[in-house]
């Protein structure tokens, strides 16, 4: 049952060459630091007039708004590991990698949760999006927004490279409660893709695509367990919700986007709002007077830990432990899914595999 996979390196490699490959993408990437190091740094270029951008500010949100056409930064290529993400707190908001706060000075690696080989999709953001630390919403009741980008996972079927700039469709929406905050999950697919026309909504993901949905779920609960972090819960217990509900979501991201930038939002210091392109906003900047690091290609530092070891969860004992945790009511007994535990999630996830030309 084990996915096909290119190995680490040699995917972060091949996939940063499709940057420059890309002839209809419009932007550029330029890199300081050593890969896989706290100093590694992926900044952003807009091509055509060259001038720096923030991912977090600049990128639009739609590419076209009238076909609903969204933007995404990828920010973790599918099958791989490492923990890249946009920085909110450094000047412009390039890429960097994650660190756990038990380990700072260390890098970011995600385990290879069983089944699975890393992230099980391209994994990004939707940029000039915001959920706000200082707003629950209403089917999240008590648990604020987690002060990110709302993350995006893209299930085309081509791997992709951490800093690609996807025009994608929106689907559904998960509502993933981690360490007590909200952290919505948005189902995207690229629109160049060839099951693009097929899907429009969650039925078509069900369709098309069986097992994902549940496979999905599965990996955003667990896969910190093997980091020493508890479970994560699920909003409306678990229950995927369609295109119409996410995009509903994003829009009141972006509203509270619009107010971050504009300098709106109180206790928010920890967003660096600097940008190039927003005039008007308080943290614009004159693009001449941006200096970037020297463009750099280094090759990856050597990595501390075995990244081929297969982490394995005991899913029943864990979720004995966790049923008295705070966070229950958020949880449905009446939850229409079952976890990898249960045989028939097990077939579709083979089913999938099987099914992995349509990735």
């Amino acid at each position: 049952m084990a996915f096909l996979h290119p190995p680490l390196l040699a995917q972060h490699h091949d996939k940063d060459k499709d940057n420059d490959s890309d002839s209809d993408s419009e932007y550029t990437l330029t890199k300081s630091g050593q890969p896989y190091t706290t100093s590694h740094k992926i900044y952003f270029i807009r091509k055509h007039d060259q001038i720096p951008i923030s991912p977090f500010h600049d990128i639009p949100l739609f590419h076209d708004k009238s076909k609903r056409i969204y933007n995404m930064v990828v920010e973790i290529p599918r099958w791989s590991q490492a923990k890249f993400e946009v920085s909110r707190s450094l000047p412009l908001n390039p890429i960097t990698q994650d660190t756990l706060s038990k380990t700072p000075s260390c890098p970011r690696f995600v385990p290879n949760l069983f089944p699975y080989k890393g992230y099980i999709w391209n994994y990004g953001a939707l940029p000039q999006t915001w959920e706000s630390p200082h707003h629950s919403h209403r089917d999240t009741p008590g648990k604020k927004g987690d002060n990110d980008p709302i993350d995006a996972c893209e299930i085309g079927s081509r791997i992709s490279y951490t800093g690609e700039v996807k025009r994608v469709k929106v689907l559904g929406i998960l509502g993933l409660i981690d360490s007590g905050e909200t952290d919505w999950k948005v189902l995207v697919i690229d629109v160049r893709d060839k099951l693009a026309g097929k899907l429009e909504d969650m039925e078509d993901v069900r369709k098309y695509c069986p097992g994902l949905l549940d496979a999905t779920r599965d990996w955003f609960r667990w896969y910190g367990v093997p980091e020493g972090r508890r479970p994560n819960k699920y909003a409306m217990g678990g229950r995927w919700r369609g295109r119409k509900y996410a995009e509903e979501v994003i829009s009141e991201c972006e509203e509270f986007w619009r107010e971050l930038v504009k300098g709106k939002v109180e206790g928010s210091r920890d967003v660096c709002l600097k940008n190039t392109t927003l005039e008007g906003t308080p943290g614009k900047m004159d693009p001449k007077s941006v200096k970037l690091p020297p463009n750099e290609d280094l090759p990856p530092a050597e990595i501390g830990q075995d990244l081929e070891e297969v982490a394995y969860v005991d899913r029943e004992k864990s979720d004995d432990e966790d049923e008295d945790d705070e966070e229950d009511d958020l949880t449905n007994d009446d939850d229409d899914w079952d976890d990898l535990t249960n045989d028939v999630a097990l077939n579709d996830l083979k089913t999938m595999n099987i099914k992995l030309n349509y990735w």
